[in-house]
């Protein structure tokens, strides 16, 4: 179970995203992208890093206490970038939390809600839901399966991600948030394996957690959620902001 033990936040920030092109330094209410993502991560007690592709971004982070970490332009994907940037950075830790750099807002203690997940469950892998009963037909939200535990309904295990409409007949559904805390050894194995036949149907790489044999546990959170992935979503969340004058 989870001890207040070392962990590192990586966050994969890559400037050629096809849909948003150079999507880091796209500004929210006037800051870029992933200086927003380092700002609300600012509670977080432990050590930081951004893993980009080139120099860009030191300018930016500069006044910032994270680690700038190079990767690979060739890298795969967010996670193989997450587990790149940990080995380049060439120190021990016994979490990784892959938080994504299309976060443009969230609550300020998400990344402390998903590490509690290992204080709760005996899991691989953590992450975070948020209820969500609207909009379910839309495929850019996935949804989570969830499996509450007896002792603590907020937590429990998740056995399957979809971008349908999954348990159908549920009353209540779950949207996944953007956030992976990985046991070091799990995320080893993770990028060790090939992605599964299930994962490239689904275009979810976190199906792969199961080809490879690791849970996953959730923990519900509630608050409200952005991320962005098109200039509709970056105008989507500056309307949110300034309606609640953040």
């Amino acid at each position: 179970m989870y001890e207040k033990m070392k962990t590192l936040v990586i966050i994969p920030s890559r400037l050629n995203a096809t849909r948003l092109p150079q999507k880091p330094l796209v500004p929210i209410a006037g800051t870029p992208l992933v200086e927003r993502v380092i700002q609300l991560t600012s509670s977080f007690q432990g050590d930081i890093a951004v893993a980009v592709c080139g120099d860009w971004a030191n300018d930016i982070l500069a006044k910032y206490n994270v680690e700038i970490v190079i990767t690979n332009p060739e890298t795969p994907s967010g996670t193989d970038r997450v587990y790149e940037a940990y080995k380049n950075l060439g120190k021990e830790y016994d979490y990784i939390v892959n938080l994504q750099g299309d976060m443009a807002y969230f609550p300020s203690d998400l990344v402390e809600q998903t590490l509690s997940v290992f204080k709760h469950l005996d899991v691989d892998v953590a992450t975070a839901i948020t209820p969500q009963n609207t909009d379910l037909e839309n495929e850019a939200i996935v949804k989570a399966v969830f499996e509450p535990s007896a002792e603590n309904p907020l937590y429990g295990v998740t056995p399957y991600f979809s971008r349908s409409v999954v348990p159908a007949r549920a009353k209540q559904h779950y949207k996944h948030i953007g956030i992976y805390a990985y046991k070091t050894k799990a995320l080893e194995k993770f990028v060790t394996t090939k992605p599964s036949a299930l994962e490239q149907t689904e275009s979810l790489e976190q199906l792969r957690c199961y080809t490879c044999g690791l849970s996953i546990g959730a923990v519900i959170v509630q608050g409200d959620f952005f991320s962005v992935d098109t200039p509709e979503d970056v105008q989507a969340v500056e309307q949110f902001l300034t309606k609640n004058n953040l």
